[in-house]
């Protein structure tokens, strides 16, 4: 007797029914009725090996976009798709749109794209102009999600026609997909903050400290690292860049008409702003004027303020006792601004 003939045919409908049920999970979701070729970029892969290839199926089906899902806006359509990418290990990027030919029509498709996807272009080297060899973290990933306008009887909608999970890159685990740069925000309360902790002089290290404290959260688990923050602080200073710097100059002149022994001098960039700024009081003169022999230039200091070094000569007096000579601020601490400081205090 044929042993297929004693095959439960109940067992293999079952086992049909599951196996097609898994391939549809792995498939590229495509609407028949919305076709367009996706081109990531023109120098993007198609070809994916399958040992390369991972599928986060780790969230549940309620959350996982599928044909037809209907959004209000495609801003609500990105911001589920992020959220959805967030939970599986990446993060997305808009990356291109499409609109019908006509008056009023407007946009009506929007791709959404793994931040991996694409593959970043050849840049020609320019010997006149400095560029950064940073590597790129494109890879060709070819996972989306195609939104389209859908106008019926009621108000337009956006719905889903087109997705793909397919990844050629690893994933990120939950604790590490939060430093991407997509998922690092500092809202507006945090921004105030911020800036009201710059105006007081204390350093960013101290500054994540105290919101930690603050928003009782562990340790490194604030939605912003310290360099979003030194960036944050760095736009709020070219909102109005001569500002503090103006300040600082108007105080020097002040205390200079009152007392004439107290000294500073500075530079002023091509653009006619404050580059460099050395002062030093009368009293500090006296003191170098007798224990000047050896003098220390530190710059191991910073304003957090200005984001500028602090240079501080000092010395030992007779007694063994330190004793404050004078100090500068530099924007950049570089040769050039170090020498003009050196010469300063002579």
């Amino acid at each position: 007797m044929d042993r297929g003939s004693l095959v439960d045919p109940l067992w293999v409908n079952e086992n049909i029914m599951m196996s097609e049920e898994a391939e549809q999970m792995m498939v590229v979701y495509d609407d028949p009725s919305d076709q367009r070729s996706l081109s990531l970029d023109d120098t993007s892969s198609t070809e994916e090996s399958p040992d390369q290839t991972r599928l986060s199926l780790e969230t549940s089906n309620d959350v996982v976009p599928y044909i037809g899902q209907r959004f209000p806006t495609h801003d609500a359509a990105y911001e589920f798709y992020s959220e959805f990418a967030k939970r599986c290990g990446f993060s997305i990027r808009r990356h291109r749109t499409e609109g019908k030919d006509g008056v009023g029509k407007g946009l009506t498709r929007r791709y959404f794209v793994c931040h991996r996807a694409g593959n970043t272009p050849i840049k020609t080297a320019n010997e006149s102009k400095p560029q950064r060899n940073r590597k790129s973290s494109r890879c060709g990933c070819q996972a989306y999600m195609r939104i389209s306008k859908i106008t019926e009887l009621g108000a337009p909608e956006w719905r889903v026609t087109g997705f793909a999970n397919h990844h050629n890159h690893e994933l990120l685990e939950p604790n590490q997909v939060r430093f991407l740069p997509a998922y690092r925000t500092i809202s507006d309360t945090d921004k105030s903050r911020i800036l009201m902790f710059a105006k007081t002089g204390i350093s960013v290290q101290q500054m994540m400290r105290l919101m930690e404290l603050e928003k009782c959260v562990e340790p490194g688990y604030l939605p912003f690292t310290e360099k979003d923050v030194r960036n944050l602080l760095q736009s709020f200073r070219k909102l109005d860049p001569e500002d503090e710097s103006v300040d600082l100059l108007r105080m020097c002149r002040n205390i200079k008409e009152k007392d004439p022994n107290f000294k500073f001098e500075y530079t002023l960039d091509s653009n006619n702003r404050l580059e460099n700024i050395a002062w030093s009081y009368a009293s500090s003169v006296q003191a170098y004027e007798i224990f000047g022999d050896a003098v220390v230039f530190d710059t191991t200091h910073r304003l957090t303020a200005l984001d500028m070094p602090l240079g501080i000569w000092v010395g030992v007096n007779n007694y063994g006792v330190p004793c404050f000579f004078g100090c500068a601020l530099l924007r950049e601490e570089n040769l050039r601004s170090l020498s003009w400081a050196l010469k300063v205090i002579d």
